[in-house]
């Protein structure tokens, strides 16, 4: 008899409910367990394979379980010293994988001991030896298959095993066991660099337009024999396969390169930027124009028209005349290489003159990137900046053509690990889900936009595979990355926090532990993992077991114009106040959609009123909008999370 991998000796089950144990066995034999003098009984199918429900538990234990066959006393299985208590599941991309034990370098530059170093001592010290506190580690795996069984075994939080249990989750778990004064069980399933979308089951996924073109490209590469050969498929032979070469160069014929063309009704775009991020285009051909003022001393002598790298393809041009080009069929060497063409001084003359650059981009992104400093036109003495607005019309949109490396073995393989990892948990009881991931959809605005309803149906697609339809969630929403800025509208990141801020509002049961405060500028994992642990244990301890503490920093709930101000509303809000000046993080927009930075601010109880002389009547407002943003609105202990008034991003 074989026994689900989380029913093995030291197991935590969840107290108060029935908890099914499920297993294989000889075919259609009764069987008979028992656990804490009771006893159930069940039948294996004509496979062999059997579910049993064993009855509620009282928090505490150890318990023993035993399960026979009257039919077969050859067939039983035994689990001793299994404790009840609050069961979590701990699920998402590397953040929530991050060991106590993380690999980095033991100490910093200047011979001080990393925040990372000091939280694993700290937690050692203070939390262990706990048997009250175990967790289980599902191993990563990914076959395209879907799996019954994991290897792996429930593990006390010991001095010589806590290095190896993910941080946020034994922060979180040393807290509700400690404030519940139960035992607490976390079951750790997660995979670095992984999208939602792997983590839903192919039939939620087919529900859903924004995957369902996903899932269709691996199901047409799935019945070819290299899917199976337990390498991803490389990404240069799916765009041979999958993306189309540029289809001609008709702008040009249309004269757009040409100086006197008029560019007036053409869409202002920022150089150095993204045509996907800022709506101007989708994958395909974008051309980009700008005057440009040449002084006397520059005139009629060679220059050099130098860029940031173009994605993918370019060919430029100089008052109407091609200067150069990278890039040809589906070459994608160039997309981060920087260009630098030159420009005969026969072209250069005194006044305005025109560079007019076709950009090309057959998938993923389409951009004129950066930084800005790599834009400028340069003679031998003299350069001039380009970077800034300038002028872009589409050729022709392919839509957004997003390959990845599909496969069998490829842990972003649409519904991969669903099957290889998330199915051998089930059926199974939580008290409730932790899910920190995000970062792996936040790649571009059009991937950070459909987020919500991806997270959505995978909250949805777990609570019905787990037979938990009210089954709670709580979101960590992503922590600061990247330069800091005060604002920024193409923020992916921002776009992505707002989905998660979105979806605990619309979903019941779902709710969010904002992770900003913590992050590094430099690092995508932060090391601060103990503040996120504790702020997901708070809520929990709020929503789930009733305690009357904050289940976090100001919450934001509605806004409402108030002649020429708008007036914000919070929950959980009582000690609510700004570190800094309003205009450092909250911005304002009237009905045209065009933010400002916010001039005053007037605090009130829970009611915060924002006015920009920029925005006579503002409708929406913005707060900690960018990547790394300025975190200025606190409870007195934990900064609001990040959120928009907006409906629709």
């Amino acid at each position: 008899m074989q026994l689900s991998t989380l029913f093995s000796d030291g197991a935590v089950l969840q107290q108060g409910r029935s908890v099914t144990v499920r297993g294989k066995t000889s075919p259609a034999i009764l069987l008979e367990g028992t656990i804490a003098g009771m006893t159930f009984y069940g039948k294996s199918s004509s496979t062999g394979y059997f579910e049993l429900a064993l009855p509620p538990l009282e928090a505490g234990g150890p318990y023993e379980l035993t399960i026979t066959s009257p039919d077969d006393p050859r067939e039983s299985a035994a689990v001793r010293n299994i404790l009840a208590g609050e069961v979590w599941l701990c699920s998402g991309q590397s953040n929530m994988a991050y060991l106590l034990d993380a690999k980095l370098p033991l100490q910093h530059s200047d011979g001080s001991e990393p925040l990372r170093s000091r939280q694993k001592r700290e937690f050692i010290e203070t939390v262990c030896p706990s048997d009250r506190l175990r967790f289980i580690t599902v191993p990563n795996k990914c076959t395209g298959c879907k799996e019954e069984f994991f290897e792996g075994s429930w593990q006390p939080m010991t001095t010589g095993n806590a290095p190896l249990a993910p941080a946020v989750a034994a922060w979180f778990g040393s807290r509700i066991a400690s404030e519940q004064n139960v035992p607490v069980g976390l079951v750790c399933c997660s995979w670095g660099g992984t999208m939602v979308e792997a983590w839903t089951s192919p039939a939620a996924l087919r529900r859903n337009p924004d995957t369902l073109q996903k899932l269709e490209l691996w199901e047409k590469i799935r019945s070819q024999k290299k899917a199976w050969s337990g390498k991803p498929i490389e990404l240069d032979e799916m765009l041979k396969e999958f993306a189309r070469p540029d289809r001609g160069n008709t702008g040009f014929i249309q004269g757009w390169a040409a100086p006197e063309k008029d560019d007036a009704s053409w869409q202002d775009m920022t150089i150095p930027g993204s045509w996907v991020d800022q709506e101007i285009s989708g994958n395909g051909a974008v051309w980009i124009r700008r005057k440009i003022t040449i002084p006397p001393e520059m005139a009629g002598k060679e220059l050099f028209l130098k860029t940031g790298g173009i994605d993918k393809q370019d060919t430029a041009y100089f008052n109407g005349v091609e200067i150069g080009r990278s890039g040809e069929g589906l070459d994608s060497q160039f997309w981060d290489q920087p260009r630098c063409y030159k420009i005969p001084g026969s072209l250069v003359r005194e006044g305005e003159n025109t560079i007019a650059i076709r950009g090309f981009s057959f998938a993923y992104d389409g951009a004129f990137r950066g930084p800005d400093d790599l834009w400028r036109l340069a003679g031998k003495d003299q350069e001039l900046p380009l970077a800034g607005l300038w002028k872009a019309q589409p050729e022709y949109d392919l839509g957004q053509i997003i390959l990845m490396p599909y496969s069998s073995s490829a842990p972003n393989t649409p519904g991969v690990l669903f099957e290889s990892m998330f199915a051998t948990l089930l059926p199974f009881t939580f008290s409730g889900v932790l899910w920190y991931q995000g970062e792996s959809n936040a790649q571009t605005i059009a991937e950070a936009r459909s987020y919500q309803k991806k997270l959505e149906n995978m909250i949805q697609d777990w609570r019905y595979h787990l037979d938990q339809p009210e089954l709670p969630f709580f979101l960590v929403q992503l922590a600061d990355f990247h330069a800091p800025k005060e604002y920024d509208p193409y923020s992916t990141w921002a776009i992505l926090r707002q989905a998660q801020y979105r979806v605990s509002r619309t979903v019941p049961q779902v709710y969010l532990a904002t992770a900003l405060g913590t992050g590094e500028a430099e690092d995508i994992h932060p090391q601060d993992k103990k503040t996120v642990g504790l702020r997901l244990a708070d809520a929990a301890l709020h929503y789930i077991y009733h305690r009357e503490n904050a289940p976090g920093g100001p919450l934001f709930d509605k806004a409402e114009p108030d002649g020429s101000a708008l007036k914000l509303a919070f929950r959980f809000a009582e000690n609510m106040l700004l570190t800094d000046h309003p205009g450092k993080s909250f911005y304002l927009a009237g009905e045209d959609g065009k933010f400002f930075p916010a001039d005053t601010a007037e605090l009130c109880g829970n009611i915060l009123k924002l006015s920009s002389a920029q925005v006579p009547e503002p409708r929406s407002v913005r707060y900690a909008w960018a990547d790394n943003p300025n975190n200025i609105l606190y409870d007195g202990k934990n900064p609001a999370p990040a959120f928009s008034s907006e409906e629709a991003i």
